[in-house]
């Protein structure tokens, strides 16, 4: 049955709340946000019109869709009572990044519909949230008191810009505009609505949901934060000879930095490999764990909950990113601190003990927390994309390395070595750990010097000759991977010359068009590659620049959409149980759940995992997780 004609819609909005720190959610939740109007366009009577408050809205119980209906719009339909139909809202920005096309809708007007953006327009209407004056009448703020105000205070309670009829009608103009593109697009839209959607409804499901989050606990920790940083700044300043505030502005700087320490850059990986002094301050200054943090902070909801972290098609392959907080990339535990127990390093935060950086880092994760009389369940599939990558591949050796729980690293280095497992000495094992994590996709000399140097890996004692034979070794330990490498390639490569080619269980198939070429997945979902160039190099357009297509990318993508498939599988099939997804992490769900059914969950949720959908029959899954009220590694 075909889907109803939907109604496009687009607001523009006012408020002294900040879109882009708070987010959609909290922004429409804010007393002053207030709609401007509402463009909107009937997909079925092409019918277009603009309401504004006050007005009744003339399309109850229809399909309503906007781009980043999710992050924005939903709420703002919420506040003002649409009474869309059931299940009735669509997120075009989803579909867009489904079909390929970029996600942005000024990227999509400009770069796919030859619809160029009313930058003067947009402009303005940004400009009439900027809040740059003192109100005046009754509470009036003097000059001198406006400028000893935070900007967060100024935002609070200074005046909002006047708009004057032609102001408004510019506004109008300018969302009529963007609901012109969004009309234009929807043809090639449309037939994307069939594509995932329940992954989709599950990340809805998820954000509406929420995590805990322990304030307490956070603050305890920017405080630990803020004293170990200035023990730093001190310690560096006494081996330096200079005042502290020397220190911490020459560290805060990334051109005092640079010029001081003869850095290249000021980024947290240089500096993280640097000896000198101001490095050690530059780190402390600006710690991971501060912003993650203060980010929580300003995003929790007053029920003590995290929402909207998760952006759902985050990567081209489909894998969720993260917003707000970011939790997709929290910081790993110190090996050290991998078994240590975080609740009882959480009380002792709370109770205001000293703090390194390591257990600083360990504890923003245990920020995240079940609610009152709930628990956290979480399990973790098991070197997913290793075992994807072998098992298509056809290579037997690796996939029994991960079945029976053997060191693929150690096994790496017995064959770099010509050694037998069981002698693979430490120094070895740290070769074979960095030509596992960049040989896999293609990678040659210079990512295996990437990765070592991002493991702080002394490769100083391999001549560039060693480092080569290091990835012929590889690549020969591995040859059905080498192998699926240049059958993508060729695939793509027939698929981009207007013929559907294989490549095991990947069908390349060129549009309609010739312009774009989609990799069907087993799952049947595709990932879109969209104005291919071909010639003696292969590449399509990307979402901000042309991106180069080689046989090592086109597996790396390809594995990471199976992988991703398998985890929306069994994150639909959680969220159909009952056990209430919060979370998704790589390849890790997080559900809450009531701790008296904590024991049946886990083994629901194990289960769950364990399988596969019937397109990945056979494949070598593994799991294994956690039962907790802190979230952990």
């Amino acid at each position: 049955m075909a889907s109803p004609a939907p109604v496009l819609i687009d607001f523009e909005a006012r408020s002294r709340a900040d879109l882009k720190t708070r987010g959609g959610r909290h922004y429409w939740l804010d007393p002053s946000s207030q709609a401007l109007c509402c463009a909107w366009y009937d997909t079925g009577s092409g019918e277009v019109g603009v309401w504004t408050p006050g007005q009744p809205w003339p399309h109850s119980s229809r399909v309503l869709a906007a781009h980043n209906m999710s992050g924005f719009d939903r709420f703002a339909v919420e506040r003002y009572g649409f009474a869309p139909a059931p299940a009735g809202l669509v997120d075009t920005a989803a579909l867009a990044r489904r079909a390929g096309l970029p996600g942005a809708l000024d990227a999509l007007g400009q770069r796919w519909l030859g619809l160029p953006k009313d930058v003067a327009a947009s402009k303005f209407t940004r400009s009439l949230s900027s809040i740059r004056r003192p109100a005046r009448g009754p509470g009036r703020i003097s000059p001198e008191d406006w400028r000893g105000m935070t900007k967060a205070s100024q935002r609070a309670c200074g005046a909002l810009p006047e708009l004057d009829q032609a102001g408004f009608a510019r506004v109008i103009q300018y969302c009529l505009s963007d609901v012109h593109i969004l009309a234009q697009a929807w043809p090639r839209l449309a037939p994307w609505l069939a594509v995932d959607p329940e992954a989709e409804a599950a990340t809805v499901a998820c954000n509406d949901r929420g995590i805990g989050f322990d304030s307490e606990l956070a603050r305890a920790l920017l405080r630990a934060d803020r004293t170990l940083a200035s023990r730093v700044v001190d310690d560096v300043a006494a081996e330096l000879g200079i005042p502290s505030a020397e220190v911490e502005a020459a560290a805060r700087s990334p051109k005092q930095f640079c010029a001081l320490t003869g850095a290249a850059n000021a980024q947290a990986l240089t500096v993280g490999a640097m000896d000198h002094p101001l490095a050690r301050a530059r780190l402390a200054l600006a710690s991971i764990a501060r912003g993650k943090l203060r980010a929580g902070l300003t995003l929790v909801h007053a029920d003590g909950r995290l929402r909207d972290t998760l952006a759902y098609y985050g990567a081209h392959t489909g894998r969720w990113s993260s917003r707000g907080m970011q939790l997709q990339n929290l910081p790993r535990p110190a090996k050290a601190l991998e078994c240590v127990d975080v609740d009882v390093l959480a009380e002792a935060a709370l109770a205001g003990a000293e703090l390194d950086a390591d257990t600083i880092a360990c504890l923003v994760r245990a920020t995240l927390t079940a609610g009152p009389e709930q628990v956290l369940i979480a399990r973790d599939y098991s070197q997913v994309e290793g075992r994807c990558a072998a098992w298509l591949a056809g290579d037997e050796l690796a996939v029994s390395v991960y079945t029976s729980g053997a060191d693929p690293y150690k096994v790496a280095a017995s064959a770099i070595y010509g050694v037998p497992v069981s002698e693979v000495t430490k120094a070895q094992r740290q070769i074979g750990k960095c030509a596992e994590l960049a040989c896999g996709y293609g990678g040659g000399p210079k990512a295996f010097e990437a990765i070592a140097r991002g493991n702080r890996i002394d490769l100083s004692g391999l001549c560039e000759a060693e480092r080569k034979r290091i990835v012929e070794a590889w690549r020969g330990l591995h040859a059905p991977i080498v192998r699926l490498w240049a059958a993508c390639q060729a695939a793509f490569r027939r698929a981009a010359q207007g013929r559907t080619g294989w490549a095991g269980v990947f069908q390349y198939v060129p549009s309609a068009c010739g312009r774009h070429v989609a990799c069907v997945l087993p799952s049947g979902r595709p990932i879109v590659y969209t104005d291919v160039h071909t010639g003696k190099d292969l590449s399509y357009q990307g979402p901000i620049h042309r991106e180069h297509v080689y046989g090592g990318l086109l597996v790396e993508n390809a594995v990471q959409a199976y992988c991703r498939d398998l985890m929306a599988d069994a994150w639909c099939n959680a969220e159909r149980a009952g056990l209430n997804p919060v979370l998704t992490a790589h390849d890790e769900i997080v559900c809450e759940v009531s701790a008296s059914v904590a024991a049946s969950a886990e083994a629901e949720l194990a289960d769950i995992m364990s399988r596969v959908p019937d397109w990945a029959r056979g494949f070598p899954v593994g799991s294994s997780g956690w039962v907790g009220r802190r979230y952990r590694k």
